[in-house]
């Protein structure tokens, strides 16, 4: 009984692709190991043809160098916005505006409109009031609390700044648009060159637009912030006893340009 076996190799050498067509003859002899490496003088022994024919590359595998090719062409002209840096030109605007324990001598209760991201420039619009039972001036002690917001917690104290023998000046200087809707309201002077001072009263916010810029004070990476500022008088020497106390949950992103 005499059978044929014919197998046919393709390989790619350098730029030729080469194939190679084994035909063999067998007459009652076991079928030939695939994983078999044959000699040459195996090769003649058991009468194997072979031939080898070498030819070009074709246009089957011109066709993905050339699709590559273009792809990758034009990865050195692309053109696209650089990367943000952590700090930089920020929009500030708040979430919410908490009253925080304290003796309650100077009370902020305010509202603020929802922040527009795809607005960014609109202002955010007051309601509410603040209530003074007594006059705010440069005798107090403040101080700043800021935690940041990470991994869907809050790190406390993740920034602390203080302001000795300030108080109404520190408004008037590192939230300036805060202090003119309260000069308007209750009359205070917008002169610098004259002792700050927010006299006693209850002065009510209706729909006043607010920027939240902070000319004077350090610019902080983008992020998400739990801000709590308080103060305490001079003259009172209980550091537990405050005489004010606000917490705003708010964010700073970067300014469009």
């Amino acid at each position: 009984m005499l059978r044929f076996l014919k197998v046919s190799t393709l390989y790619v050498t350098g730029s030729e692709k080469r194939t190679v067509n084994w035909e063999r003859s067998e007459a009652h002899e076991p079928c030939w190991n695939m994983g078999t490496s044959f000699k040459m003088s195996q090769l003649l022994r058991n009468k194997i043809r072979h031939q080898v024919r070498v030819r070009r590359i074709g246009p089957s595998l011109l066709l993905p160098i050339v699709v590559w090719s273009v792809l990758l062409l034009p990865l050195d002209h692309v053109q696209s916005k650089a990367i943000k840096t952590f700090a930089g030109p920020y929009i500030a605007f708040g979430h919410t505006f908490d009253v925080c324990p304290s003796e309650n001598l100077h009370v902020l209760n305010i509202r603020a409109s929802h922040f527009n991201p795809f607005r960014p420039f609109e202002l955010q619009v007051l309601v509410g009031n603040a209530t003074f039972r007594e006059d705010m001036m440069d005798n107090f002690w403040s101080q700043v609390h800021m935690a940041v917001r990470s991994n869907n917690q809050w790190k406390e104290n993740a920034f602390v700044f203080n302001f000795p023998n300030v108080g109404c000046s520190a408004i008037r200087d590192h939230v300036p648009d805060l202090y003119r809707m309260l000069a308007k309201q209750s009359g205070a002077s917008m002169d610098k060159t004259v002792p700050c001072r927010l006299p006693a009263g209850v002065w009510p916010f209706k729909n006043e637009p607010v920027n939240w810029s902070f000319p004077n004070f350090p610019i902080m990476p983008y992020g998400r912030y739990k801000f709590r500022v308080s103060a305490r008088s001079n003259s009172n020497k209980d550091l537990r006893s405050l005489s004010a106390c606000l917490e705003v949950d708010c964010e700073v992103i970067p300014r469009p340009s």
